[in-house]
């Protein structure tokens, strides 16, 4: 009892000095977190998790104006810098970056990218700017396999090689997050997970293809590069459209739960593609209605909903799955605890002047240091892609070389 009232009273001066617990920088941040989604309503998380962004119409997550939390963009590129979000140094593209075969460059790429976004973060936050490529959760790695040349987007991958796209793949996130003890500079969501390098409409669109994979395939080519990206310690996972085995990625319990949670020991967000969750119904045909898809993405470990339906993406049927039993409220609450935690870890709820990151300016984007990496990662992505005039072998012409 007198540690209850020791609670109790510890507290109520926290909230009448206006301090709420989820603030107190003082609390482990288990405890922050299990503080704010003990304050908020499950009609506010369900709002959380329907709005991770895409175009005008899906973000940003809204303010919780009673709690004093402003509202959150979820979607930001940064592959090869960020250009969507305006100016921007311009690196080369990830399979020119493969082709270095550098974790240095990768990394420094990477880091770069990510105070460019930081610092443009910080100018919109101050200027009450918020919107899709205005935040500073990155969409990027892109460690697919390539498997098919008419896919349409093997240039954002690290190419054909399970090993090299997860070792590029771990240098890239530790960039992006940075190496601060505390704090997260800028968050990696690694994806699309999972087996999806299909073909482009051969013979079906990526956004109904059925990936058919034999367990052996499935985790000696397109798991390593994931497994990699957990070890990094990235916050996010975006699932992908495709079906896996005719199960829809974003609702496939064995990928993201058995394997990516219990097997890889990943404690982070998922965060479906574009319109993928929507796709279940219009192109898998998997379920019929939203009430089923909800619960089934839910349950299965996706934690966010990127929408193109502003009116009403999927996860706004989230009460209506609880109240039909298909969907438990313990279960939300955890899925939206990754999401708070993330944004504590980004440092939303700490004052301003405790976060090293939150003093990056709008001087550091397109500096003469990065352009100086974009560069020598150009220079060092050059490939020989047809050996015209026998330039190969180069014992023809030379009997020594120096490799630098």
């Amino acid at each position: 009892m007198v540690d209850i009232m020791i609670l109790f009273v510890t507290t109520l001066a926290l909230v009448t000095a206006g301090e709420l617990p989820f603030r107190n920088t003082s609390l482990s941040w288990d405890d922050r977190v299990n503080d704010l989604i003990n304050r908020v309503t499950t009609e506010e998380i369900m709002v959380q998790m329907s709005r991770g962004g895409s175009g005008p119409h899906g973000g940003p997550a809204p303010a919780i104006p009673r709690l004093k939390i402003d509202p959150w963009s979820w979607n930001t590129e940064c592959l090869r810098g960020d250009g969507d979000s305006g100016n921007a140094t311009a690196f080369p593209q990830a399979l020119g970056l493969a082709a270095t075969w550098s974790t240095d460059v990768i990394h420094k790429v990477s880091e770069a990218t990510s105070i460019e976004v930081r610092a443009k973060y910080n100018f919109f936050r101050e200027n009450k700017q918020y919107g899709d490529h205005k935040g500073i959760s990155c969409f990027s790695p892109v460690v697919n396999i390539m498997r098919h040349p008419l896919w349409g987007r093997n240039q954002e991958t690290y190419g054909e090689d399970p090993l090299l796209s997860g070792t590029l793949a771990y240098s890239f996130v530790q960039g992006l997050q940075g190496g601060n003890p505390r704090y997260v500079r800028t968050n990696a969501g690694c994806k699309h997970m999972d087996v999806h390098g299909g073909p482009e409409n051969i013979p079906v669109s990526r956004f109904s293809f059925d990936a058919k994979v034999t367990e052996r395939d499935w985790r000696l080519t397109f798991l390593p590069a994931f497994k990699k990206c957990v070890e990094a310690g990235t916050y996010s996972f975006m699932c992908s459209f495709n079906r896996i085995n005719g199960i829809p990625a974003c609702g496939n319990k064995k990928l993201l739960t058995d394997i990516l949670r219990k097997e890889l020991g990943f404690t982070g967000y998922v965060v479906s593609d574009q319109a993928a969750i929507e796709n279940i119904i219009d192109y898998h045909h998997y379920t019929n209605n939203s009430i089923d898809t909800e619960a089934l993405c839910v349950n299965a470990g996706c934690n966010l909903e990127l929408s193109t339906n502003l009116e009403k993406p999927i996860y706004f049927s989230m009460l209506d799955a609880i109240k039909a039993g298909k969907l438990s409220k313990e279960t939300v609450l955890e899925s939206a605890k990754p999401l708070f935690y993330t944004r504590m870890k980004l440092g939303e709820f700490d004052p301003l002047k405790m976060n090293p990151y939150n003093y990056l300016d709008m001087s550091l984007v397109q500096s003469e240091d990065h352009r100086q990496i974009a560069l020598v990662a150009a220079k060092k992505s050059f490939v020989l892609l047809k050996n015209n005039g026998s330039f190969l072998p180069l014992t023809k012409r030379l009997k020594k070389i120096a490799v630098s």
